[in-house]
């Protein structure tokens, strides 16, 4: 007798790239109309395919999953490494099924595909602090804010890391404001 397995407790899983350019800034891409928030940025990513969930705890499912996403929205080929994944940033979980984590990947191909740009930690929070239709998603303070700032903590340049960590501290203060 086979058992029902309920979709609904299964969490979703959002793996997001932390990939720079040679100044250390952040790659972000452009939501297409056919995402939700259209027009708002956030890092290349997505959802670990559904198929694939309850394995997500293996490197090998995360890293291709991870590629699969990346290729797809911004067109870099990244190829995981066998062993130990870089090291994975998660974000608040939201009601316990609702789970994104940030892997810092380093430099890559420029993108060929889809809207983008490279920021600075400033740029960032300009962008989340801009109108809906074209901010960071869900904008300061939230997830892909959080995220972001866990990326820039490997960042080139060390300004960059510097200011992460420090808006990383002072979260709950600038989310506040």
């Amino acid at each position: 007798m086979s058992e029902k397995v309920d979709t609904k407790a299964r969490p979703t899983i959002g793996l997001f790239a932390g990939i720079f350019n040679k100044e250390g800034k952040l790659l972000l891409k452009r939501r297409t109309k056919e995402e939700s928030s259209p027009g708002d940025w956030d890092l290349p990513g997505g959802a670990v395919e559904a198929e694939n969930n309850a394995k997500a705890f293996d490197e090998r499912i995360v890293g291709q999953e991870l590629a699969r996403e990346v290729m797809e929205e911004v067109g870099i080929g990244i190829a995981p490494e066998p062993g130990p994944m870089p090291a994975m940033f998660p974000a608040v979980v939201k009601g316990g099924n609702d789970w994104a984590f940030v892997i810092a990947l380093g430099f890559f191909d420029k993108p060929t595909k889809g809207e983008t740009k490279f920021v600075s930690p400033q740029e960032l929070k300009e962008l989340a602090e801009g109108p809906l239709g074209n901010r960071l998603v869900s904008g300061l303070g939230k997830r892909m804010w959080r995220l972001s700032l866990q990326a820039f903590l490997h960042s080139p340049k060390r300004e960059y890391r510097e200011q992460a960590n420090q808006w990383l501290q002072w979260l709950p203060e600038i989310h506040s404001n």
